[in-house]
C-alpha cells in the first residue's frame, strides 16, 4: 500500500484530495512532549471520512520503565478506545536514549508496548536500520518493525535497492515526498500489512482462569447450582455464573490519613492483586511507586493501593472508573 506519516508539521491535509491521489494509509502522530499533536483530531477524522487505514506514533523520549509508561499511557487516554486499522508505532530514534545501551533501551521499550498492548491495541516500532541492527534487542522484543531508510540525496524517490528487507511492515523510504493534498514535504511509505494491527488479539490466560477458579472456591462462591467449582481452566457458564457474584472494593476513606482504608479480603483479592501485576504492572509501579505484590506474595487485602490499581486497569481497558472489582473486572483480568 501507498502511505505517508503526519505530524502537525503537515498542518491540516486534504485528505479527500490525499486519498485521490492514490494514499491508501497514514500513520498519524498523536502526541509530543508538549502533549496531544495539534492535528491529531483533523488528521484522525480526515483520514476515515476518505477511507483511509489509520496507524498512530509516538516519538519517545523516555529513559527510564516508568517514563515510559507514563508516554505510553498518554496515547491511551488520547486514543480513548478509538479504532486503529494499523496500530499504535513507537518511534525510536532519539540520541539521549540510543545512550542508554542495548540492555536498557529494550526494557524502556517493552514497558513501553505492553503498556499499550494492555488496553488492548497493537504495537511495533519505528527506527532506521542503525537502530533496528545495533541498538534494539529485536529478539526480546517480538513485535512488528517499520524501517526509515532512504538516501543521503534524497528527493522524494523510491530506491528499490534501499529496501530493508528484514521481515518489516512498512518501509519509510522518503522524507521529502510530496502529495497533492499537503502544503511541503512529507514521509513516504510503503506498507506491506504483513501482521493485523487492526487490535491485539484477545486470548483468555487458562493458568489466571484456573487460579481464579480456585480462590473462588476457597472463599466459598459458588456457581449458580450452589456447588464449588471444577477447576478445569474453562470459562464456561457455571464459572460465569460464579463470577458474577463477585463484588470487591475498598473499605471508607480516612481523612486523617488520606488513603482508603481496608474493605474487601479474602483469596479472591490475593488473585486480583497478583493478577494485576501481571498484567499491569508496569502502569501500577508508574503511578504507586512499587507494584501490589512487591514480589512477595499477597496479602489479600482490598486498600489503598489495589483500589487506585483497579481504577488504573479500568481506565486502561476503557471500563467504567468506579474501582470496584466486580464481574466486568474479575472478567477482564483473564484476558492476556
Amino acid at each position: 500500500m501507498r502511505g505517508i506519516d503526519v505530524s502537525a508539521y503537515q498542518d491540516k491535509p486534504n485528505w479527500m484530495v490525499v486519498r485521490e491521489a492514490g494514499i491508501e494509509m497514514a500513520i498519524i502522530r498523536v502526541a509530543n512532549s508538549k502533549g496531544e499533536d495539534v492535528s491529531f483530531e483533523h488528521n484522525y477524522t480526515g483520514c476515515e471520512a476518505a477511507g483511509i487505514l489509520r496507524g498512530i506514533y509516538r516519538y519517545s523520549y523516555a529513559k527510564t520503565i516508568d517514563a515510559a509508561v507514563k508516554e505510553a499511557m498518554e496515547v491511551v487516554r488520547i486514543l480513548n478506545g478509538r479504532k486503529l486499522e494499523l496500530g499504535v508505532w513507537l518511534d525510536l530514534e532519539w540520541k539521549g536514549q540510543r545512550n542508554l545501551g542495548k540492555k536498557a533501551i529494550t526494557a524502556i521499550a517493552k514497558a513501553w508496548i505492553q503498556t499499550i498492548q494492555a488496553a488492548g491495541y497493537e504495537c511495533g516500532v519505528y527506527c532506521n536500520m542503525d537502530w533496528y541492527e545495533n541498538v534494539l534487542d529485536t529478539a526480546a522484543l517480538q513485535v512488528p518493525y517499520w524501517i526509515a531508510r532512504y538516501p543521503k540525496e534524497d528527493v522524494g524517490e523510491l530506491k528499490e535497492h534501499l529496501k530493508p528487507d528484514c521481515g518489516e511492515s512498512g518501509w519509510q523510504y522518503s522524507s521529502k515526498g510530496h502529495v497533492n493534498g499537503i502544503e511541503g514535504n512529507v514521509d513516504l511509505d510503503v506498507w506491506y500489512g504483513s501482521k493485523d494491527m487492526s487490535e491485539k488479539k484477545r486470548e483468555i490466560d487458562d493458568e489466571a482462569l484456573g487460579s481464579l477458579q480456585e480462590a473462588l472456591n476457597a472463599d466459598g462462591i459458588r456457581d449458580k447450582n450452589g456447588k464449588l467449582l471444577q477447576v478445569d481452566r474453562k470459562k464456561g457458564k457455571l464459572t460465569d455464573s460464579a463470577i458474577q457474584k463477585v463484588l470487591m472494593e475498598a473499605g471508607a476513606f480516612d481523612m486523617q490519613k488520606g488513603r482508603y482504608t481496608v474493605g474487601s479480603t479474602g483469596e479472591v483479592v490475593k488473585w486480583l492483586e497478583m493478577r494485576l501485576d501481571t498484567v499491569i504492572g508496569n502502569s501500577i509501579k508508574a503511578l504507586l511507586g512499587h507494584t501490589l505484590t512487591g514480589g512477595e506474595l499477597p496479602d489479600g487485602k482490598y486498600g489503598n493501593d489495589v483500589h487506585l490499581a483497579v481504577g488504573l486497569l479500568q481506565e486502561i481497558r476503557g471500563l467504567k472508573k468506579d474501582y470496584i472489582a466486580g464481574p466486568k473486572t474479575i472478567t477482564e483480568l483473564l484476558y492476556k
